[in-house]
């Protein structure tokens, strides 16, 4: 009789935590579906639409790769190198991306050069210091913001077309939210590398939903096709 007790008491139990965990996942926004980015960003400016607060040397960096590119000299981006671009620079990608929200996980399917980024939800940050060209992704849950923290980022990739620097110590913080009735996605983006730049600087780039039959096309990145 005990014994049955006990077990319908942790049946109960458990059947109140699957409860209060559906009831926390129903308050999180889903954003799963089609987006495209508003307008594309070529070039990265703060919040305030100032020049992110490079330090000296990665200044001269940055002002070299604008004024190669001006003078159609080869910049050496990255991308053109068939490498992927990067976080943060895969937002602001000027293709549409699909987003898959389950299980844990946010997984950012890019049409570009069929890129994708997991990002791992509610997982703790990963300790490993091996760069990545996408970095380790992991967020949690501050309301309706999914925060997300990037680490592990590869050097070499640059922030923006424009050619912004960052160091391998870079920490990116996205913050996802929905708006317009869910039509609209935000990313406020906050960069932290104190190696690159003297403060911490934020920019905001904003999705809109795009129609659910819409297909994400072939795009391959390959020695005679440069994206």
């Amino acid at each position: 009789m005990l014994k049955s007790v006990a077990a319908a008491s942790a049946a109960a139990c458990l059947l109140g935590l699957a409860s209060v965990g559906a009831a926390q996942a129903a308050d999180h926004p889903d954003f799963t579906g089609k987006w495209r980015v508003l307008a594309f960003v070529p070039t990265i400016k703060t919040d305030k639409g100032a020049v992110p607060p490079l330090r000296p040397e990665a200044k001269k960096v940055y002002d070299q790769r604008i004024a190669d590119r001006a003078a159609k000299r080869d910049v050496h981006d990255p991308i053109d190198g068939c490498v992927p671009h990067g976080v943060p620079r895969l937002m602001f990608a000027p293709y549409p991306m699909l987003l898959l929200q389950a299980n844990g996980q946010l997984d950012v399917i890019q049409e570009a050069n069929h890129t994708t980024r997991l990002i791992y939800i509610g997982q703790p940050p990963v300790e490993d210091d091996d760069p990545k060209w996408l970095g380790d992704s992991t967020g949690h849950w501050e309301g309706k913001t999914l925060v997300v923290d990037t680490i592990n980022n590869d050097h070499r990739t640059w922030l923006d077309k424009a050619g912004l620097p960052h160091s391998d110590e870079m920490k990116v913080t996205e913050r996802l939210s929905l708006g317009g009735d869910g039509k609209v996605l935000t990313d406020a983006i906050t960069i932290d590398d104190p190696k690159t730049y003297t403060a911490p600087w934020t920019t905001t780039v904003k999705f809109q939903r795009v129609p659910g039959n819409m297909e994400l096309k072939e795009n391959v990145c390959t020695r005679d096709h440069k994206m």
